[in-house]
């Protein structure tokens, strides 16, 4: 399980406190991938200083375009949101955004969504030699094949970074499982759920994310019921929009919370929010 030190300056949340390196915070509000972008895009908004680590945008080996058609659909407790994760792939991404990495005043966990074991070997490489990135997040599709999953993360765990898996939504059980038995050290509760919707022309709009202040109830009970299923570190992310509720996830068990939708619709709640964990 992780560890909290006590120092003069600050409290320290280390959630691999058996790796080499480990996986120090100096709080446990981190920006969820996906929501902030890639590097330093909310800084003038949010005092990004606070956040104990910011999770990049999904980065694929190969570039991403960005999906075609109606990417929003508005519903009654939240929206659904189809990307199709555009990112200029992996070695473009580094050359471009490496050099804020090295610079930001708050950590790096740069986010992959990788189709083999191979992939994973050649990002984990370039990836310690890049000051200030603590470790990676592994996303995985819905439907990805369990084996491809465990080769994936076994073979980025070989490297020096620490691993973070996020499991899918609707298999996060056997995703915890899976992450470790293949090495990870830490498991995010979970990606958004996949939506379904029907736009107003009558064509169906599939793919998408569900964000919304219904799903964390989900999240909550989750933790709770993982916090005794499994001896890794517990990353929630879940819609939370209120200091009160990462409050509750942390007692549930959760050594971190991710911060996803709240940054587009409150930037100002936000930096109340990592000021209340800094007091």
């Amino acid at each position: 399980m992780s560890a909290i030190v006590n120092t003069k300056q600050e409290t320290i949340l280390n959630l691999a406190p058996q790796h080499k390196r480990g996986l120090p915070l100096k709080s446990p509000l981190l920006a969820a991938t996906g929501c902030w972008g890639f590097a330093n895009e909310y800084a003038k908004l949010i005092d990004i200083s606070l956040l104990g680590a910011l999770i990049t945008n999904p980065i694929s080996w190969h570039p991403r375009q960005p999906s075609r058609g109606g990417h929003t659909l508005p519903l009654t407790s939240g929206i659904a949101l189809h990307t199709g994760l555009p990112n200029p792939g992996f070695r473009a991404a580094l050359q471009q955004f490496g050099q804020k990495w090295r610079k930001m005043v708050c950590p790096i966990i740069v986010h992959l969504v990788l189709d083999d074991a191979d992939q994973a070997r050649k990002c984990v490489e370039q990836l310690e030699d890049v000051d200030n990135v603590l470790a990676i997040e592994l996303g995985f599709h819905h439907k990805e094949d369990s084996r491809a999953a465990a080769a994936i993360i076994a073979t980025a765990a070989q490297g020096l970074l620490p691993v973070v898996v996020q499991s899918p939504f609707s298999r996060t059980s056997e995703f915890t499982t899976i992450a470790e038995e293949a090495g990870a050290q830490a498991i995010t509760v979970s990606a958004p759920p996949r939506a379904a919707m029907q736009s107003g022309d009558g064509e169906v709009w599939s793919g998408g994310r569900l964000y919304g202040s219904a799903m964390f109830a989900h999240t909550l009970q989750v933790v709770r019921e993982l916090h005794h299923e499994t001896s890794l570190p517990i990353i929630a992310s879940g819609s939370i929009h209120s200091t009160a509720e990462t409050k509750a996830l942390h007692s549930a068990g959760a050594q971190a919370m991710q911060l996803q939708s709240v940054v587009w619709i409150n930037p100002l709640k936000v930096n109340a929010m990592l000021q209340s964990w800094k007091s």
